[in-house]
């Protein structure tokens, strides 16, 4: 089975992401892999004016940038899983959306643990998920999701595990700091190790701001692959 990481650090321009995700997906599938994993808000990032910023970037599932991730995957042949802002009354949800390769939706994760911390407060600029992801089978195995500052919690990537995931996706926008690689390294690698399960890591990159590092690790630890600072696409067999 083999899917490959895209890291990238989304713009401000939707239509600009968009193509960057079409231009992933057209070298995953070249590469051989059946499934793309994207890092969190792949859609849209904005740097500053964020909180009214996301807001008008902001759609439902059903919306055209939904519709356009779909028409990628089906136009690739590939499963594809990323991060965007979904629209909701007030403010938005941070979401990862997974389609297959016929471009169905089929499935949806609000993230739930919002990163307020290290000086942080992504609270006043999404709304928390109310419910964990109910893992499906996809090409490289049945998946659960959590999203980025989860990784922390080691109680939801076991409850994934719980229900059924034997491969984890992490996307992120794992933000720069001291020893913030070392923690995103070792984080990604318990979790593995500690409920048995492969963990695939997709982070954006942005000089400044998002490290990259986007690594996947195998049920043992074993490391699967790992890009370094820098854009770039990854390819592994699980």
């Amino acid at each position: 089975m083999t899917g490959a990481l895209a890291q990238f650090g989304a713009a401000a321009d939707k239509s600009a992401n968009l193509r960057r995700i079409e231009a992933f997906a057209q070298q995953a599938s070249k590469s051989g892999a059946s499934m793309l994993f994207l890092p969190e808000y792949s859609m849209f990032y904005a740097k500053e004016n964020r909180r009214s910023l996301m807001r008008q970037a902001a759609e439902p599932l059903d919306g055209p940038f939904a519709a356009a991730l779909g028409a990628v995957a089906r136009r690739h042949g590939l499963w594809l899983a990323t991060g965007l802002y979904e629209a909701a009354d007030g403010l938005p949800y941070n979401t990862v959306a997974v389609f297959d390769d016929a471009g169905a939706l089929r499935g949806s994760y609000r993230k739930q643990r919002l990163y307020d911390a290290f000086g942080c407060r992504e609270s006043d600029e999404c709304r928390a998920g109310g419910r964990p992801f109910t893992p499906i089978p996809t090409p490289v195995g049945t998946l659960g999701i959590i999203t980025c500052f989860e990784l922390r919690f080691p109680a939801l990537a076991a409850a994934q595990r719980a229900a059924g995931a034997d491969v984890l996706f992490v996307p992120a926008g794992w933000v720069q700091g001291k020893n913030k690689l070392l923690h995103w390294d070792t984080l990604l690698r318990a979790r593995a190790i500690e409920n048995g399960m492969a963990v695939i890591g997709a982070d954006q990159f942005a000089d400044g701001l998002f490290i990259g590092h986007s690594a996947a690790y195998a049920p043992d630890g074993t490391a699967l692959g790992a890009l370094q600072a820098g854009e770039g696409l990854l390819t592994i067999t699980l």
